[in-house]
């Protein structure tokens, strides 16, 4: 699969961990002029906050980043403001970095508790905007999905969800893909539900799928496409984490979509005629509860995050 991008240690956020060891040569002092390290400077990641402190000669630069595979990572890197210094030289300059890895998945319970949780209130802003004519915010695809997570924040009593973090929309439930005109398939279910539920989010890349009996199908994606599931969605096999699931063996996916030129409506994809491209299917859930942290530039005491 495509998505999230692939990495050297692992995860995103180890990755960059590995940037502030001792072992790693750094060109410059890049922490002068800039809040993003080299490694990312040019793949700004889905989320960061930076900060920086001074005491007396001696300056702080923190940043908290998360990335698309939903790992985290905490950096800081403090240095004397009074003279010129070597980035690699230990005695002069401290670094240090932090971080979470990929989240493990989740059991049944905990990914009902989390369409119980927000589901609802996904599809039901979805399904607001249905027939009126009006766009959701620039009209994008990705804004209905993005806009619909952000519709928490102003509930102080409902646990902040993972925001939309690139194609990423929370707890990945399924994933799959198909070529040579869907006669090749393969997919893998994620987690311990048992279904698709209302309220969850696809994600399309370069899709094909057919549309009906006479020969017509639907591109998803210029690479990619997002729309918000409105309908419970029971596969036809057994399923379980880790599981081989094609994308026919999905049956009906109902969403609600929208693009730049086709205002927000309802459609219905039969995943029997996909045939090309690939899918994923992510169910909203809290970020406290499951990246473990809510993103800061420091890294909040008694998380438990690693180090290198």
């Amino acid at each position: 699969m495509s998505h999230p991008p692939p990495t050297e240690h692992g995860s995103a956020a180890l990755d960059l961990a590995h940037y502030f060891s001792p072992a790693t040569h750094w060109d410059s002092p890049w922490y002068l002029t800039q809040d993003l390290p080299p490694p990312i400077a040019n793949n700004r990641p889905p989320s960061f906050s930076s900060a920086w402190e001074m005491r007396g000669p001696s300056k702080t630069v923190f940043g908290g980043a998360i990335f698309a595979d939903l790992s985290m990572c905490w950096y800081s890197v403090q240095f004397p403001t009074t003279a010129k210094s070597d980035p690699n030289d230990s005695r002069t300059v401290h670094r240090k970095a932090q971080y979470f890895p990929c989240p493990a998945a989740r059991d049944q319970a905990t990914l009902v508790e989390a369409h119980e949780t927000y589901g609802e209130t996904i599809a039901a802003f979805a399904e607001s905007f249905e027939g009126t004519g009006q766009y959701c915010a620039r009209g994008e695809c990705w804004d209905l999905a993005s806009e619909a997570l952000k519709y928490f924040d102003q509930y102080d009593y409902v646990p902040k969800p993972i925001p939309s973090l690139s194609r990423t929309h929370g707890h990945l439930i399924y994933e799959g893909k198909a070529v040579k005109n869907g006669l090749q398939q393969c997919g893998r279910w994620r987690g311990g539900d048992d279904r698709i539920r209302r309220g969850d989010i696809a994600e399309w890349r370069s899709v094909r799928i057919g549309m009906g009996k006479t020969g017509g199908y639907a591109i998803l994606g210029a690479p990619d496409h997002t729309a918000v599931i409105v309908s419970d969605c029971v596969p036809s096999t057994h399923v379980y984490d880790g599981g081989p699931v094609k994308p026919s063996q999905l049956g009906l996916l109902e969403v609600i979509e929208q693009s730049v030129g086709s205002p927000p409506k309802r459609q219905t994809y039969d995943l029997n005629q996909f045939q090309e491209g690939e899918m994923w299917i992510y169910r909203p859930i809290g970020m406290l509860d499951y990246v473990g942290s809510l993103l800061e530039p420091r890294c909040p005491e008694n998380v438990g995050a690693l180090s290198i």
